[in-house]
């Protein structure tokens, strides 16, 4: 049963017609209307906050405020935004819970973002990101995670490593990810009525923006054309309200085929990124996200 909270906030989503929000920045040419490109004020009082610059973007080191005891887990969390937007105020907030339920360290890069890059910038960052901390960390104590085109970007990186021969992180943690640019599943046509907050229209031009002249359907853009075998342990949650359902449902199914492990969560009506609010679907699922960072094996990161 859906909380009553969810309906509401559903319901909402529809009055002000945020299905067709990405559509009109295109149209006005603006995509920052609703960031929050730095950490809140209620972040920076409850965690270590340090600001740094990579490749000419902001990256973020969010821990928290006890003493390091020198052991903690690292997340690398790429943020979501469709490609073409900038850290959102549930973000931080959701960062900073992690942080402070799980005594981990987060690093968030504020990435290059369409239209005013495509993916190669993109990954020229968080590529070198990557390698710098996966240097200094063991991979037993690193994750990977990301919401939404954070998600998809996150798992791409994951791909991109493997086949650089990079080492793997301990588990890569997806929240409603973006895995298929293209968007020609059939089944996201049984969903989109469904779906109140993401369009297909809008994604398809944040899409086309961030691809630049490359095939949208190359990997790097669309990590469910790229390799599973060899990643880290995969888990990825979703809603069913959600059009990007349709490719996590298939990559589950791929992955089931081949005899991967994935684990899939999928809310029952549920929205996008539903995950980083405070609802009590929201409250559930983060619980279950503290318990997957905290608990998970520190062995077997898929080296």
């Amino acid at each position: 049963m859906v909380s009553l909270e969810s309906r509401l906030f559903n319901f909402l989503l529809k009055l002000v017609n945020k299905k067709t929000l990405l559509e009109k920045q295109f149209k006005y040419n603006k995509f920052h209307l609703f960031s929050s490109s730095e950490p809140t004020k209620n972040v920076k009082e409850a965690c270590n906050v340090e600001k740094y610059t990579l490749h000419d973007h902001n990256v973020f080191k969010i821990s928290p405020k006890t003493t390091d005891k020198g052991d903690r887990k690292h997340i690398l969390y790429l943020h979501g935004g469709a490609y073409v937007q900038s850290f959102a105020r549930p973000h931080w907030g959701f960062l900073s819970l992690l942080v402070n339920e799980t005594d981990c360290t987060i690093t968030a890069p504020d990435y290059p973002l369409a239209p005013a890059h495509t993916y190669a910038s993109t990954f020229a960052m968080v590529s070198e990101l990557y390698k710098t901390l996966i240097k200094s960390l063991k991979p037993d104590k690193f994750i990977l995670m990301g919401d939404s085109a954070g998600g998809g970007l996150a798992l791409a990186l994951a791909q991109l490593m493997k086949n650089e021969n990079m080492p793997q992180p301990l588990q890569i943690i997806l929240l409603s990810p973006w895995l298929d640019l293209s968007l020609t599943n059939p089944q996201i046509k049984d969903i989109d009525p469904s779906d109140s907050f993401l369009g297909v229209g809008g994604l398809q031009l944040a899409g086309k923006a961030y691809a630049g002249n490359t095939d949208p359907a190359h990997y790097l853009l669309s990590p469910i054309n790229g390799p599973l075998e060899g990643l880290a342990k995969v888990s990825i949650f979703m809603g069913s309200r959600e059009i990007l359902a349709a490719d996590a449902r298939k990559l589950k199914s791929m992955a089931d085929a081949k005899g991967i492990a994935l684990d899939y969560y999928e809310y029952p009506g549920m929205f996008h990124t539903w995950m980083l609010l405070n609802l009590p679907e929201s409250r559930k699922a983060k619980k279950q996200i503290v318990k997957l960072i905290a608990d998970f094996p520190s062995q077997g990161g898929g080296l």
